[in-house]
């Protein structure tokens, strides 16, 4: 055997190892990258969180790597309907909220029918087949649901006993008093305000009006927004917004704001998704990490009477662009994000499961305490607006009208019958 001294021994492991770091650079080079639109909500539950990351196998196994562009509500969509309508993308899943789920938009997406027939989703009826008919036109299917957004009446446990209150408001005539006690000065200088909610938004606010009785639009496109229920919830938001219940800067705080003066204590009641929970008990980032409970949306009196539930949901689902580069491998991620495991999983980190067998998992039940409350909500949920082509810009004016009324720039009658007559012509004949 030919004698290999130390120098010769040195070369040949660097040129080995020049040789693996190349490879390995090939390799890396090699990776397929996928690109989501989606909200931030969408990478936190399928990354982040007890759960883990439920992405990893999967990008192990197909050697891919995952751009998540994460945008804003509105910016979302912008962006989403701007990409599709290019000649090709690099995007290649999109999630989508059920209120932009109209007809009109449905050809800038594959239908999901030819993919579900060489790779189905495991036990597809098992996820909502009401939120998979929303995402449909003509027969065909688009959408996969991922997300609902059930709202629960989140509550800082710590300053309602520091008020004397042993349980959160469940009647709509409860909520001022309570509000005005939780809005005050704690010992250590902190400002607490008593009500919060997404002032960008129009659902926290349609669900005041509902606990009056009232409603915005009904399922069969009739804008009800002059009814009493909804200038009660005007006028209920008006003096609070004048008595300083609600941060002065509210119209300026976004979801993201919203959540962190919640988990910093600056509000003391909020309207969020039921998984909001697991961020504002968060004890990396929140003040008050266990202190945050849950309750079922405020109802009239007469519906806790009757044990009647008022619940909102909205929902997102996944979408593959007409002009999407990487088509069956963005169906092979959402069949992976879709699986039943997954599903729990995405769960414990937050997310709002959109199979039915999961509020049933026992892994479910013990690590997500809220699952049988967001049970009962979920099955009396109904979304805030039906979907049509016109709902961003009647969001547009419900935001508009709401927002004069609660800064005191007009009467809450004014605004309501406002909104009546501007959103009425948008709605479907």
């Amino acid at each position: 055997m030919a004698r290999i001294d130390r120098r010769q021994f040195v070369a040949g492991g660097l040129a080995g190892a020049a040789v693996a770091a190349s490879a390995g650079r090939a390799s890396a080079q090699s990776k397929t990258k996928l690109t989501i639109i989606s909200h931030r909500v969408h990478q936190q539950t399928a990354t982040e969180g007890p759960g883990g990351d439920v992405t990893k196998a999967w990008t192990d196994q197909n050697n891919a790597t995952l751009e998540w562009v994460t945008l804003d509500l509105n910016a979302i969509h912008d962006r989403i309907f701007r990409e599709a309508g290019l000649g090709s993308s690099d995007v290649a899943i999109d999630f989508v909220l059920n209120t932009r789920a109209v007809p009109e938009i449905m050809g800038l997406f594959e239908p999901i029918e030819p993919f579900m027939a060489k790779a189905p989703i495991e036990e597809f009826d098992d996820i909502s087949q009401g939120m998979v008919k929303a995402f449909s036109s003509k027969g065909q299917r688009y959408g996969v649901p991922f997300r609902h957004a059930v709202n629960a009446l989140h509550y800082n446990d710590t300053f309602l006993k520091e008020r004397g209150f042993d349980r959160p408001p469940q009647v709509i005539d409860e909520l001022l008093d309570y509000a005005r006690k939780l809005t005050y000065t704690r010992p250590d200088g902190l400002k607490v305000h008593g009500w919060g909610f997404q002032a960008d938004n129009y659902s926290d606010v349609v669900k005041l009006a509902r606990a009056y009785g009232g409603d915005f639009i009904t399922d069969d496109y009739k804008c009800v927004a002059d009814s009493q229920g909804m200038v009660k919830a005007l006028t209920l938001l008006k003096t609070m917004y004048a008595e300083g219940l609600i941060p002065k800067n509210i119209t300026a705080m976004k979801q993201n704001d919203l959540i962190t003066a919640m988990q910093t204590g600056q509000i003391a009641m909020t309207y969020f998704p039921f998984g909001r929970t697991v961020l504002f008990n968060d004890p990396k980032s929140s003040k008050f990490p266990g202190a945050f409970k849950l309750a079922l949306p405020i109802v009239s009196k007469d519906m806790l009477a009757k044990g009647e539930v008022i619940a909102s949901a909205e929902f997102w689902s996944m979408m593959i662009p007409k002009n999407s580069k990487n088509k069956e491998l963005a169906w092979s991620l959402i069949r992976e994000l879709s699986t039943k495991e997954n599903t729990i999983r995405e769960a414990v980190n937050g997310n709002g499961p959109v199979r039915g067998s999961a509020y049933a998992d026992p892994r479910l039940i013990q690590m997500v305490p809220y699952a049988a409350l967001e049970a009962k909500a979920i099955k009396a949920a109904r979304v805030p607006m039906p979907a049509f082509n016109k709902a961003a810009e009647a969001k547009d004016v419900f935001i508009e009208e709401m927002q004069a009324a609660m800064l005191g720039l007009q009467e809450p009658e004014v605004s309501a019958k406002n909104m009546q007559k501007r959103i009425q012509p948008m709605l479907p004949a």
